[in-house]
């Protein structure tokens, strides 16, 4: 291909836990699967300091999207594999016993104790997306690395498993880096956020850094809904920021209040969920924008004089 996957990338991943977002496309899955080793065709060096420990742990264990599974294993069979691996790849003629104890634990945790004996073929994708993180889990290696773990897992069960996974990674001293277009997933479990985009990365460092000061619109929205306030706007609809300042503000940092005086009007207010949204206008500008807030303890009808006002540290200034 003329356009390369991934594009003078230079990275130090910390130990922790590391998120990788960007679009689709962006690179991610490329760049998980270079440090798998799965893509030896690229340019550059590679160091990674990882080895296993004295009690065989492998140093680094791959699930891809698809899960990594064996079609001819079921899955139970698959953590009873995965969990003598370190001593598969020290000793080839091991003979494989049964850890039925935590091969039992791991299938109750991810709810899979009734499909023991289902093959991969058998499994429906949440299931198999379940039954890879149990993989990666029960190997116990240094680093973990997760191409969109749990991405077919039903909505209801999913921040179950994530603190099933969040427990062991802790318990047992492990690395995790994982792909994710889940901005919860990546809040509640990452310490550490690289961004990609066409290949190339636009921001590495902690999650909470990319959060509460982005400095891209784009980037910040991929930990979830943001306001952006481009200087005009911000100068005519958020009172108190300095001119020429783009700001941006989550949506938890920013309420609506009755204000007579404030020459900005609501037009609208769509519903939103867990925030809300108004559209308003700044009169004397003609400036109309969408703006995400708290839902206010009282609604506000339309056509009323409004003003935004921010929590304390709330904006971040671009």
């Amino acid at each position: 291909s003329a356009q390369p996957r991934l594009n003078a990338v230079t990275l130090q991943i910390p130990r922790g836990v590391t998120a990788i977002v960007g679009l689709s496309g962006a690179g991610k899955t490329s760049l998980l699967n270079v440090l798998a080793g799965f893509e030896p065709g690229f340019s550059g060096d590679l160091k990674m300091n990882v080895s296993a420990d004295a009690t065989h742990r492998l140093p680094l264990f791959w699930v891809p999207q698809n899960g990594g599974l064996w079609p001819h294993l079921s899955a139970e069979q698959h953590l009873e594999v995965s969990s003598n691996t370190a001593e598969f790849a020290r000793k080839i003629s091991v003979k494989l016993r049964r850890c039925s104890k935590k091969t039992d634990e791991f299938l109750e945790s991810f709810d899979l104790q009734h499909r023991r004996h289902a093959l991969p073929a058998e499994l429906s994708q949440g299931e198999r997306s379940r039954l890879g993180m149990a993989l990666a889990l029960v190997t116990r290696a240094a680093v973990l690395l997760l191409d969109e773990p749990l991405s077919h897992v039903d909505p209801v069960r999913k921040p179950t498993y994530w603190n099933i996974v969040r427990r062991i990674v802790a318990a047992e001293n492990l690395s995790m880096i994982f792909t994710s277009h889940e901005p919860e997933a990546v809040l509640r479990h990452a310490e550490h956020v690289i961004c990609l985009h066409d290949g190339s990365v636009v921001f590495e460092g902690p999650v909470r850094t990319l959060y509460d000061h982005p400095p891209e619109a784009c980037l910040g929205a991929f930990l979830g809904p943001l306001n952006w306030f481009h200087a005009e706007e911000a100068s005519v609809l958020l009172a108190g920021h300095a001119v020429g300042a783009n700001v941006s503000v989550r949506p938890e940092r920013l309420e609506i209040q009755y204000a007579a005086a404030s020459g900005i009007e609501l037009i609208s207010t769509p519903f939103s969920g867990v925030y809300s949204e108004s559209i308003v206008r700044h009169i004397a500008s003609g400036i109309t924008k969408s703006v995400l807030h708290r839902v206010p303890e009282i609604m506000i009808p339309l056509g009323q004089h409004v003003a935004f006002r921010e929590s304390p540290q709330s904006g971040a200034i671009a």
